[in-house]
């Protein structure tokens, strides 16, 4: 994280369910003090996967729309039982992009 500065993370980790925050991002943010911007895109076409998370790839020369959303810092001296917090409001947060993209 200090070299660059930057980092990725896929919210609703490999298995599943679709939606529903893992700790991990969270952890993440509050061991660097990094803050996170959550993400979202969408493509004009594109071909989904049949697995649980309707994995995405646009199609070429698709029109690929990203939208950010606000920076949200999570500071680690809330303690274990406010963790469980800042993980359901980030998925709060994410939520409504997964249920409605094109808003």
């Amino acid at each position: 994280m200090n070299r660059f500065g930057l980092a990725a993370h896929i919210v609703d980790g490999p298995r599943g369910p679709a939606g529903v925050v893992k700790p991990g991002a969270v952890r993440i943010a509050r061991a660097t003090d990094a803050a996170v911007v959550p993400f979202y895109t969408t493509a004009e076409h594109a071909w989904y996967f049949r697995s649980w998370d309707r994995f995405m790839i646009p199609k070429p020369f698709s029109r690929v729309t990203l939208r950010f959303g606000e920076m949200i810092r999570f500071p680690a001296d809330v303690g274990e039982e406010g963790f469980e917090a800042q993980r359901a409001m980030l998925e709060a947060v994410m939520l409504p992009a997964l249920i409605s993209p094109e808003d």
